[in-house]
């Protein structure tokens, strides 16, 4: 390594794990569940710090990855992987969506449980203070696969997001959700690893 830029990768606060598996999203609902809600002693959730993004630079770039199971019931379903911030820990009400995979049929996940896994980026085009639309601006974007494991799978680009109400001088969590289109107790989906690294 050249360390020709004089800048490295580095894990974020709370930016890999968790030390074990967060409780899977039961989804009797087609409304979209959390999948790192805390439910024991070692819970940890990603975070990009306050003042991460830096006034006056552009080009930051937070990049990470999720991986987990899925199920999902034997007639027409599918599930979306979402990626969002909040300002509050631990909690999905209110927080804003960094990038969504494009809806995945997980139908023939009902006898053989499937595997999910989302790429994703978060490049910074600016940093502010507040809310307002002239603060922090994001361009996020993901791929994000699904299979069985003894058949074909599918991969999904997601179109870029641009994101530019985030407050870059609060602690801002990241969250992962899932959404199934149809309700049901067979449905369920778990995040079992994450990492978030800042690039620069």
């Amino acid at each position: 390594m050249s360390f020709y830029s004089g800048t490295q990768a580095e894990v974020l606060p709370g930016g890999s794990g968790p030390p074990s598996n967060y409780a899977a999203a039961a989804a009797s609902s087609s409304a979209a569940q959390n999948l790192m809600t805390g439910a024991s002693g070692d819970y940890v959730q990603p975070y990009v710090p306050a003042f991460f993004f830096q006034m006056g630079r552009t080009g930051q770039l937070i990049a990470g990855r999720m991986n987990g199971l899925i199920a999902g019931q034997s007639s027409a379903t599918t599930a979306i992987i979402t990626l969002a911030y909040n300002s509050s820990s631990n909690s999905i009400s209110g927080a804003t969506t960094l990038v969504a995979s494009p809806a995945i049929t997980v139908t023939s996940f009902s006898s053989t449980l499937g595997a999910w896994s989302m790429d994703f980026a978060i490049l910074c085009r600016g940093a502010g203070y507040g809310t307002s639309a002239t603060s922090t601006s994001l361009l996020c974007s993901a791929t994000t696969s699904m299979s069985t494991g003894t058949t074909a799978g599918i991969t999904t680009v997601s179109p870029p997001n641009s994101v530019t109400a985030l407050d870059c001088s609060v602690n801002n969590w990241l969250v992962a959700s899932v959404t199934f289109s149809t309700a049901s107790a067979t449905n369920s989906c778990t995040l079992e690893s994450y990492y978030v690294c800042g690039m620069n």
